[in-house]
C-alpha cells in the first residue's frame, strides 16, 4: 500500500491551473529512436515541488550528469497512463517528444494535510532521464483531478552546453545482488541503506539477499529473472536505527527514513528525494527500493519514486517487501478497505482509477472486463467467509471494496499480494508482466 497504517486516508488535493491541456500519449506518436537523440549517459534535472492544499509549483535547482543510462534504449515513451504526474523532454529544434515517463510524488500527499491548508512548503525532487544530444526542453505535468487529464505546470529549456551542468562522482560502492542481464534490457532495481552503521554492513547484506528472494518468490517475478538485476549501494548512517518523531526519538542517518509521515505512525518514508537519487546514482538503476534497520513494522511504496520497508523482524517483512514494490514499480493500487470510508476526492465519482486492478466500471472495458468468466455476475458477490477458501479457487471478478473505500471501488479477487499479503491476482499479474515486457525491451 502507499502506506501501511490502515489509518485517516489521504486524498489528493486540486491541482493549481495549468498553463497547457496536452493530454497522454496520443500526441507523441513518432518513433524515437535512441543513437539519434543520446548520448547514453543519465542526466537529472533537480528542482523542488512546493505550495500548499491549493496551490502548486515547481522551482529549478540543478542539472546533474550521472553514469551510464541503465533503462531501455527502445521503451523511451512510457505508454501506461498511470501516475499522478509525468514528464517530456522535448528535442528544442523538432519540437518532438524523445522521453516520457510517469510517476507520482509524496508531495501530493502532503497537500491533503492539515498542515498544507495554513503553510506552504517544498520537497525536493528529480527526474532522470538518458542525455539528449542537442538542446532540450523538459516539461512537467500533472492530473487535473477534476479531469483527470494531465496539465503541463513547468516548462525550462536547457543548453547541453551549459558549463553549470553538474559532474556526478560515485561516492558508494555497489554489490551485485542478482544479476540477469544486460543493463539496457532488464529491469534495474537498487536497495540502498538507511539506519545501518558502518559494523552493520553485514546485517544490510542479508536484507538484501533477503528482498531479492522475496521477489522472486511471487509470479509473475520468479519467471523473469533473467531480465532483472538487483543491485545493492553500501552507505553506512552516522547513527543506527530510524528516527520516530512521534516518540521523541530522532537519528542521523544517511537518508533521514521516520516514521510518523503526516502523523501516520507506521508510514515510514524519506522526504528528501534528491538524497535518495544521490545514493541511488552510485549504481546503474530505474527502481528505487530502501531497507531501513529498524524492527518497527512500516513503510511505503510511491509509483516511480520509491519503495521502502523496515529490514528487521516485524513479522511477513517479506511479503511486505513485495506488497510495496508492486506499488512503486508500477503503480498497483491497494485493495484493502478502511471501514467505514465511502467517500475519496481520490477517486471521484464519475472516473476510472488510473491503477490496473481498480474500477469504478466508468471504463472497465480498459481494465480486465475481459478476463473475467462470461457467467461470473458483476460486480460479484463477497462475503467475508470466503477469505478462508484457498486464492486458487476464488473466482475472478469485481469485489466492492478497495483503494481505501467500502462502496464505490471494485477490485479483481478478494485476496491478493495487494490486500492480504497473498500472491499477485491473475489481474496484477497480467499489469506486472505488460510492464516488464514493455521496460525491458
Amino acid at each position: 500500500m502507499k502506506k501501511l497504517a490502515i489509518s485517516a486516508l489521504f486524498v489528493l488535493a486540486l491541482f493549481a491551473s495549468c498553463a497547457s491541456t496536452k493530454n497522454s500519449t496520443r500526441d507523441i506518436t513518432k518513433e524515437v529512436i535512441f543513437d539519434e537523440y543520446f548520448t547514453g549517459a543519465t542526466l537529472r534535472y533537480d528542482f523542488h515541488h512546493g505550495g500548499n492544499s491549493t496551490q502548486e509549483y515547481y522551482t529549478f535547482d540543478a542539472v546533474k550528469r550521472e553514469g551510464k543510462w541503465a533503462g531501455s534504449r527502445q521503451a523511451l515513451i512510457n505508454p501506461f497512463e498511470y501516475g499522478e504526474q509525468h514528464f517530456r523532454i522535448v528535442d528544442e529544434k523538432s519540437g518532438k517528444t524523445i522521453y516520457k515517463n510517469n510517476y507520482c510524488t509524496l508531495f501530493n500527499e502532503w497537500q491533503t494535510t492539515e498542515e498544507a491548508a495554513r503553510v506552504s512548503r517544498s520537497y525536493p525532487e528529480g527526474v532522470i532521464f538518458p542525455e539528449p544530444k542537442e538542446n532540450f526542453r523538459i516539461e512537467i505535468y500533472a492530473r487535473n483531478q477534476k479531469t483527470k487529464k494531465m496539465e503541463m505546470l513547468h516548462s525550462h529549456s536547457i543548453s547541453v552546453k551549459d558549463y553549470n551542468i553538474r559532474p556526478f562522482s560515485a561516492a558508494h560502492e555497489n554489490i551485485d545482488i542478482h544479476i540477469g542481464g544486460a543493463i539496457e534490457n532488464s529491469l534495474d532495481i537498487v536497495l540502498l541503506p538507511d539506519g545501518f552503521t558502518a559494523v552493520e554492513k553485514d546485517k544490510f547484506l542479508a536484507s538484501c539477499l533477503m528482498w531479492s528472494n522475496a521477489l522472486f518468490s511471487y509470479s509473475p517475478f520468479d519467471n523473469n529473472r533473467h531480465r532483472i538485476n538487483i543491485r545493492a549501494v553500501w552507505a553506512p548512517s552516522p547513527q543506527s536505527g530510524i528516527s520516530e518523531p512521534g516518540h521523541g526519538k530522532w537519528v542521523n542517518t544517511i537518508l533521514g527514513s521516520r516514521f510518523f509521515t503526516f502523523g501516520s505512525e507506521r508510514y515510514q518514508m524519506v522526504e528528501d528525494f534528491q538524497r535518495v537519487r544521490d545514493l541511488a546514482a552510485c549504481a546503474p538503476y530505474e527502481s528505487i527500493f530502501i531497507l531501513t534497520n529498524t524492527d518497527k513494522y512500516g513503510g511505503g511504496g510511491i509509483y516511480n519514486f520509491y519503495g521502502l520497508g523496515s529490514a528487521g523482524k516485524t513479522g511477513r517483512t517479506g511479503e511486505v517487501y513485495v506488497h510495496e514494490f508492486g506499488h512503486s514499480l508500477m503503480g498497483l493500487g491497494d485493495e484493502y478497505v478502511e471501514v467505514g470510508n465511502t467517500v475519496s476526492a481520490l477517486y471521484p465519482k464519475g472516473k476510472e482509477p488510473w491503477e490496473p486492478n481498480l474500477t469504478t466500471f466508468v471504463n472497465f472495458e480498459s481494465k480486465w472486463k475481459s478476463m473475467i468468466d462470461k457467467n461470473t455476475p458483476i460486480p460479484t458477490p463477497f462475503d467475508q467467509s470466503m477469505l478462508s477458501e484457498l486464492q486458487e479457487n476464488l473466482v475472478l471478478g469485481a469485489y466492492e471494496g478497495g483503494g481505501y473505500l467500502e462502496k464505490g471501488i471494485y477490485r479483481p479477487t478478494p485476496q491478493c499480494m495487494m490486500n492480504q499479503l497473498r500472491d499477485f491476482c491473475p489481474v496484477c499479474q497480467k499489469a506486472i508482466q505488460e510492464y516488464l515486457d514493455y521496460i525491458c525491451k
